[in-house]
């Protein structure tokens, strides 16, 4: 399940670069409520374009399109006292446009050899871009320390039980981390039957839909 790890992790790396945009209003002086997700989402945009860029020169494919959860976590940092009704329909139609995991089709159409080298080589990438995106040594430093203040605040504490709740509600026993897989969901990921493959898809799906009200509470406290 690397793919997911991306897709958190790219959020955590912006944090810095993207807390000016807070507050930016238009032309008339009115605030628009999702400018600042929309600066967001164009940055997982280009961070996914570089581990296309990064994956093409392992040559191997990837495709650098926006997935579904990039969308709900970026206007998922949108205060709900700002999601009027048109701000709804903009967010519902972004997300109904776009596909739930533009590699997906591509990962299942591996082997199980190559879904392991294929994994390997974006887990490579992930961290390459991430340390090109973090500024470093000394921009690591400071993403890992507004990860830590965020991590343990209580808004995102909440939600890590809310996400426990989620998952056992789900029939899966879980850490309040949401990148700890237990022990024989890791082991059906690895495995080749048709129950090792359905206990993964149905993880999977728990996972992506429990985990929302964690990331949101977590790209919230760090963009502000």
């Amino acid at each position: 399940m690397q793919i997911r790890k991306v897709l958190v992790l790219t959020g955590i790396v912006a944090a810095v670069g993207l807390a000016a945009f807070a507050g930016v209003a238009t032309a008339d002086s009115t605030p628009d409520p999702t400018v600042q997700a929309e600066k967001l989402l164009a940055s997982y945009g280009k961070t996914n374009q570089k581990l296309a860029a990064c994956m093409k020169e392992k040559g191997l494919p990837f495709n650098g399109g926006l997935a579904k959860s990039d969308v709900v976590d970026a206007f998922g940092t949108i205060d709900q006292g700002a999601l009027t009704a048109k701000v709804r329909e903009r967010i519902a139609a972004r997300t109904a446009a776009t596909p739930d995991d533009p590699n997906e089709a591509l990962f299942a159409g591996m082997s199980v050899e190559q879904q392991g080298v294929w994994g390997d080589a974006l887990n490579d990438c992930s961290a390459k871009v991430d340390f090109e995106a973090s500024g470093g040594a000394a921009g690591q430093a400071k993403t890992a320390e507004l990860q830590r203040a965020a991590l343990n605040s209580p808004e995102v504490r909440a939600a890590s039980a809310t996400y426990v709740t989620c998952m056992r509600g789900a029939g899966f026993a879980v850490d309040s981390d949401p990148f700890v897989i237990p022990l024989h969901v890791a082991e059906a990921e690895r495995g080749t039957t048709a129950t090792d493959m359905a206990t993964a898809a149905k993880y999977d799906a728990a996972w992506r839909g429990c985990v929302q009200p964690w990331q949101a509470a977590l790209d919230k406290k760090l963009f502000g």
